[in-house]
């Protein structure tokens, strides 16, 4: 336990919640646990360091990706089975059925966890999911528990009749001395991005690497940037990001280190610009070629098709770099090119871990086989849903972010800049949209971010 609470800080009173809870390994799991609290308050943390510790055998299903039921059954059934096979399910009573058998591989008291992250997007799909869930255990014959993770409260899901209520557990939001103590615990991260950037000599480098002058910065970033935002990852970014510009004057020895006053006066003015771009992570990505203009100036002017392909390659390469978009809203744009010209029922395949064995059939490897004028990315963009535009941008991200509503906004901005057809508003149950990029434009702007789309595209498979 001592190493989990050096691990995780500030969680203490959560860990010891959840131990006592799952217990032993021959003792009964709980039915179900419901936490819920903020967005970046270390539910999913706590809760997998447990699961991990104890050596429990535990499925975590991302609800925004499993955006349909008959996703997350096949998910959950290929996290559990032993063998790499292709798993089919369509309904809650086969999902049952599957689970049923599993008693059949190991002894039914052991205990089987399965974890629903961001599990407000369970409301939207069948009433009946979220009441079977609650009583999955009654339903099969396993020592199973069911695990809900959501920043809503209980109260915020509706049931048409009476469910076995789960465990409640709540995590509260990190307090200021938290929140300063947690980010402090990464100051050889911060250093290390900053000396990346930078190359400093050994002096300002012993300098830099002073355990007060990081202190000193956290002061002053938690005093402009606490009340305005409790979340702890995008507090760490934006911390990564201001801890360069507070170390720029130093590194060029314009304000000695130890000069507290000066330092706080050259920040404060860039602290509060920096309130104005949270949650968009925008990038200063320049374009890494010249313009077609200044190339072409030096060469004289010949028309051929080569020449011709490559102008045009070269300036939507340019165009496409010259969108000063967001961050997340390149992984959004990326995230819509795929899901134009991908057929959904090979997404399980494309962007899920555990996707089981893929069997050839014949008809696929015929399939496969096309001529090159009947390759999906050349047949024109397919409509998609909005709920799997958001599991592919979830499953293709690296990093763990909350479903906010900058995020959505992001959707809006790229139908206004025609990047994407579709409806300006968010309707979450009838928003189709469609992107209307082509892969010379989308390959630039993946360029920008480091994602490879051709690893993703089913024609390239």
């Amino acid at each position: 336990m001592e190493e989990l609470y050096d691990k995780i800080q500030c969680r203490n009173e959560q860990l010891n919640e959840l131990f006592n809870l799952f217990g032993d390994i021959d003792e009964p799991s709980p039915c179900s646990l419901f936490l819920s609290g903020s967005l970046g308050t270390g539910k999913s943390l706590c809760l997998d360091a447990v699961l991990r510790h104890l050596g429990y055998k535990y499925v975590t299903v991302d609800c925004i990706e499993c955006y349909s039921p008959k996703i997350m059954f096949e998910y959950i059934l290929t996290g559990f089975e032993n063998e790499d096979i292709e798993v089919k399910c369509d309904s809650m009573l086969e999902f049952l059925n599957c689970l049923s058998r599993l008693e059949n591989s190991h002894r039914s008291y052991d205990p089987i966890v399965i974890v629903f992250d961001r599990a407000e997007r369970l409301r939207s799909m069948d009433h009946n999911i979220m009441d079977a869930l609650l009583r999955l255990r009654e339903l099969c014959n396993l020592n199973i528990c069911t695990v809900f993770i959501t920043h809503l409260i209980y109260e915020n899901f509706y049931f048409k009749m009476g469910v076995r209520e789960p465990i409640k557990l709540y995590f509260p939001n990190y307090n200021k001395d938290e929140l300063f103590k947690i980010i402090f615990l990464h100051q050889n991260q911060y250093i290390r991005h900053l000396l990346e950037n930078y190359q400093v000599d050994d002096v300002i480098r012993t300098e830099l690497q002073k355990p007060e002058l990081f202190a000193n910065f956290l002061n002053a970033f938690l005093s402009v940037f606490y009340r305005p935002c409790r979340d702890l990852i995008e507090l760490q970014h934006m911390a990564q990001v201001n801890f360069v510009k507070y170390c720029e004057p130093i590194i060029k020895k314009e304000i000695p280190a130890q000069d507290l006053s000066k330092l706080w006066r050259h920040i404060s003015p860039i602290l509060k610009t920096s309130l104005e771009l949270l949650y968009l992570r925008t990038s200063n990505s320049k374009p890494s070629t010249q313009s077609p203009g200044k190339e072409n100036a030096v060469q004289p002017y010949s028309y051929n098709l080569e020449n011709t392909l490559k102008e045009e390659l070269t300036s939507t390469k340019t165009f496409a770099q010259s969108f000063e978009l967001p961050y997340y809203a390149k992984y959004l744009l990326i995230a819509a090119y795929l899901a134009s010209y991908n057929p959904p029922k090979e997404d399980k395949r494309l962007f899920m871990k555990n996707h089981g064995k893929q069997r050839k059939r014949l008809q696929q490897v015929k399939a496969k086989a096309k001529i090159s004028e009947k390759l999906n990315t050349q047949l024109g963009p397919k409509v998609f849903t909005l709920d799997r535009l958001l599991a592919i941008f979830y499953a293709i991200l690296e990093e763990k972010i909350g479903l906010t509503s900058n995020l959505l906004a992001q959707i809006a901005t790229l139908v206004e800049l025609k990047l994407i057809s579709g409806g300006k508003e968010i309707d979450l149950d009838t928003a189709k949209y469609k992107c209307i990029v082509g892969y010379d434009f989308i390959s630039a702007v993946a360029e920008t971010v480091g994602f490879n789309v051709k690893k993703y595209l089913y024609d390239f498979i």
